[in-house]
């Protein structure tokens, strides 16, 4: 059976972005009907209330990151839909990503504005020991960052579009 279209989480969170913390955009999300057909595979089940939309790769137009699971695995992972082209981009759910294949850890799944800062963090090979952001790796966003962490922790990473490919980034 054909599983759930983009539609359905479209028109439960549709919204238009005029604000992202606190700046506007320079576009309102307008959903096309090729955006709108693209079909979830039939692996992976978009999980209720957790996605977002935003112009992760830079290019002005929406896209869409949202938590799935995978039904063979029950692993969870991240699905990145750029609108541009209808690449489908998925971390986690069973595909590694900064070794691991389950990120069903995810508590805070948040945009992080175009143009931000971004870091990975220094971990002390011998002691396990966080050192702080490594300064030399900054990045500036060139589209939306996705945000995730635990609650009581805040460790986690960032996902983001480094102009060919997108990265991974742990942070704390």
């Amino acid at each position: 059976m054909k599983k759930i279209i983009f539609l359905i989480i479209l028109i439960i969170n549709f919204h238009c972005f005029s604000q992202i913390d606190g700046e506007k955009d320079d576009f309102k999300f307008v959903a096309s009907k090729k955006f709108v057909e693209l079909k979830l595979p039939d692996s992976l089940e978009v999980i209720p209330n957790k996605n977002l939309i935003a112009d992760f790769n830079g290019d002005l137009k929406p896209d869409l990151a949202t938590l799935v699971k995978n039904k063979e695995n029950s692993k969870i992972g991240v699905l990145i839909v750029n609108h541009s082209n209808d690449k489908m981009f998925v971390f986690g759910a069973g595909k590694e990503i900064d070794n691991m294949t389950d990120l069903n850890w995810i508590e805070i799944f948040r945009i992080i504005p175009k143009g931000e800062i971004v870091a990975p963090e220094l971990v002390d090979e011998e002691t396990g020991d966080l050192l702080g952001p490594d300064k030399s790796q900054n990045f500036k966003l060139i589209g939306n960052g996705i945000y995730m962490s635990v609650t009581e922790t805040h460790g986690g990473g960032i996902i983001f579009w480094n102009g060919k490919e997108y990265q991974w980034y742990h942070i704390e």
